[in-house]
């Protein structure tokens, strides 16, 4: 956090900050996704808007929902193993 200015901080209030600004930043970029990967999701399975879904975009939507799940599972994971190995050094 070079770019950032001095606010007079201890240390340990400086890495608390710099913590918190890299999560919200993180929590963005998953906003971002989602909006991203729902915008896919319903381009790719809707076709036309109706009541209600048909039995093969539900079925296309619900897979689309679940290859999203699985991909912010690991991504996730990713971001915890990264936190805690830089953490650790």
């Amino acid at each position: 956090m070079a770019d950032q200015p001095n606010f007079n901080l201890d240390p340990a209030s400086r890495k608390e900050l710099e913590q918190f600004i890299e999560t919200q930043q993180a929590q963005s970029r998953v906003q971002t996704q989602v909006h991203m990967l729902t915008s896919m999701c319903w381009d790719k399975c809707v076709g036309s808007i109706s009541s209600s879904f048909s039995g093969k975009e539900q079925s296309c939507l619900a897979n689309c929902v679940d290859r999203f799940l699985d991909t912010s599972v690991f991504l996730v994971k990713k971001v915890e193993d990264q936190r805690a190995a830089s953490m650790g050094h």
